[in-house]
């Protein structure tokens, strides 16, 4: 037997169990501190918002994930930007459909599995959907659907494509946490009893007419009575409340 060749293998062998050792206590150190880190910002949060009556209706989102601004540009054609009253009306169910339109035939709404449910718009007798990007609703692009007796009658949309982000030599950043967005709104910015009934991340950018615009990170906040906050998801910028949109541009 060679000794020497033995001996090495397994000094080698011991050094490897080493390493992966300890990453196994490094990784399981760094998630008991990150889970500390969220344990001490909700007790904060949830002492502020006590002394001043603010209240909850939704669960704080929890995840942190990286993402870039996009660039986006307007489609044209197909009636976007104008509303089309269908020849026959199509029955969509939010609830049953789980917000999404996946299963209704494209040719009758363009893109139609791009869009999914929006919470905190529309009213009685109107839906307003986000088209999506991944996992995240592009706040200012939307897709109005009027009902009748709980049929689609007709629909109004803006459609963007999205072009390769800013930068793309660059790593995606981490967003700032929903507890750090509700800290700071509940400080300066919410009156006192303000109830927040829905925390969401997407993008946001102000869109106008322009045919290209930058969407940023965002997380949006609703409150019930109406305002809606946006915050920009890498510096914590915080946008002058506006209405929640409860209805059709004219």
């Amino acid at each position: 037997m060679d000794w020497s060749r033995a001996k090495t293998i397994l000094i080698l062998s011991f050094l490897l169990l080493n390493i992966t050792l300890g990453y196994e206590l490094w990784s399981n150190q760094w998630m008991i501190g990150d889970k500390k880190a969220s344990a001490d910002q909700a007790e904060e949060l949830n002492k502020l918002m006590q002394s001043r009556g603010i209240r909850l209706s939704v669960d704080i989102p929890k995840d942190v994930p990286k993402m870039k601004e996009i660039v986006v540009k307007w489609v044209e054609g197909n009636n976007f930007g104008r509303k089309v009253t269908l020849s026959e009306p199509l029955k969509y169910n939010r609830f049953i459909s789980k917000g999404t339109l996946r299963d209704m035939n494209s040719n009758t709404i363009p893109h139609a599995e791009a869009y999914r449910y929006d919470p905190i718009s529309g009213l009685d007798g109107l839906y307003v959907m986000n088209q999506m990007h991944g996992d995240y609703p592009m706040f200012d692009v939307n897709l109005e659907l009027y009902m009748t007796n709980g049929e689609i009658s007709a629909y109004k949309q803006s459609f963007v494509e999205v072009e390769s982000a800013p930068g793309d030599e660059k790593e995606e950043k981490k967003v700032i946490p929903a507890y750090t967005v509700l800290r700071t709104l509940s400080d300066k910015f919410l009156q006192n009893g303000a109830v927040i009934q829905d925390i969401r991340l997407g993008y946001h950018g102000q869109l106008y007419d322009s045919e290209k615009r930058l969407l940023v990170p965002t997380w949006r906040v609703a409150v019930e009575g109406g305002d809606v906050y946006y915050v920009n998801g890498f510096r914590g910028d915080v946008e002058n409340p506006q209405p929640i949109n409860l209805g059709p541009a004219k």
